[in-house]
């Protein structure tokens, strides 16, 4: 089966089936759909998070690695993470004091032994960065991560590995308003 999003009378027809210029609801799967289908952008583009996971700073001396775990709002827009999810910040800030709290454990490729572990972490929210005087267009997850194990290292060094990623487990909820 063909998806035609990029013919107009097609998204035309999907978005008119949809009733899509009702769907204001940004916490909704429909909403989201109906975004997908909108002409003027493409479905990676809108959603793609160029940040999230990247290594943005590498500290030789202390084998750090520092940047985004998570991005869950972007200028105050929901973002789609790669499974398709949208996260709240708040239920973000859960996950994240689970995390670390119980966890904190680096794999490599979330498979085998322990390589590292994310050693600071702060929960980035519009309510967390007014209460600290930190302004940022994003709400997310910062983290470092310290690698232990010299073959990691030396293929973060090369930039073989360019970037991290977080693993979790979740119940997924469909959440209509």
């Amino acid at each position: 089966m063909e998806i035609r999003r990029d013919d107009p009378k097609a998204r035309a027809n999907f978005r008119a089936r949809h009733n899509c210029d009702s769907k204001k609801d940004k916490t909704t799967a429909g909403y989201w759909s109906c975004r997908m289908w909108e002409g003027g952008t493409s479905v990676s583009q809108l959603t793609k998070t160029n940040i999230e996971g990247q290594i943005l700073k590498a500290d030789d001396e202390q084998r750090l690695v520092y940047g985004w775990a998570s991005v869950v709002t972007e200028k105050g827009e929901p973002v789609v993470d790669r499974q398709g999810d949208v996260i709240e910040p708040e239920t973000l800030v859960k996950a994240v004091n689970n995390f670390m709290e119980n966890i904190r454990v680096g794999k490599e490729m979330h498979k085998g032994d322990q390589i590292g572990a994310v050693i600071h972490s702060m929960p980035v929210t519009k309510e967390i960065g007014e209460s600290l005087g930190i302004q940022s267009d994003r709400e997310g997850w910062v983290v470092a991560f310290k690698v232990y194990d010299d073959d990691v290292w030396a293929r973060v060094k090369s930039g073989e590995l360019a970037a991290f990623s977080i693993g979790g487990r979740a119940i997924k909820e469909s959440y209509d308003a």
